[in-house]
């Protein structure tokens, strides 16, 4: 997997995953124009995280100071952020992602977030998305486990949401093509 590339050795991380009926090239397809915003509780929770609320795509978080990091065709999508995420602005920093596997500077957080397609038969697709935070110190690591208490859980409504968006547009697109025959 390509976030192995990036972060093999982290701290926190969290993974959710489902089953779709559908071809992967539909499910890349629909992953990558999939608008989030249309789901309330991503809304909700993205302003509540100071995060703009309108498109919500993944293109759209590298305006939010995510930064693609690699992606395989129809495989697996990686993004990653550095920051103070227990800050209110987070103090994200600006990075290259060739510099994203040697930033080791104290006091900072590294995140790597994927989307990622594994074929299960002919039919059906998983599509999953992984969150891995590495601390660059102790005292990164404290003031994070404090932050992450409260924030893990609508961070995992937001993953949730955003695989259950995915399903629904691909098995819509996949039985429209079926129904056209």
């Amino acid at each position: 997997m390509l976030i192995d590339k990036y972060l093999p050795d982290f701290h926190y991380g969290e993974t959710h995953s489902i089953e779709i009926l559908s071809d992967r090239f539909t499910i890349a397809e629909r992953l990558e124009n999939c608008d989030f915003s249309k789901s309330r509780l991503i809304k909700i929770l993205f302003w509540l995280r100071g995060m703009p609320c309108e498109r919500i795509s993944l293109s759209q978080l590298t305006n939010t100071g995510f930064t693609e990091l690699e992606r395989a065709a129809n495989d697996e999508f990686v993004i990653g952020l550095i920051g103070q995420f227990w800050k209110p602005d987070g103090n994200l920093q600006r990075f290259d992602p060739a510099e994203f596997q040697n930033f080791n500077e104290p006091n900072f957080l590294k995140a790597v977030w994927n989307f990622r397609i594994a074929e299960r038969n002919i039919h059906s697709c998983s599509l999953s998305t992984e969150t891995r935070v590495y601390c660059t110190d102790q005292s990164s690591k404290k003031r994070f486990s404090r932050y992450w208490f409260f924030v893990r859980p609508f961070s995992g409504l937001i993953r949730m949401e955003m695989l259950k968006a995915v399903k629904r547009a691909a098995e819509h697109q996949a039985r429209q093509e079926v129904a056209a025959g």
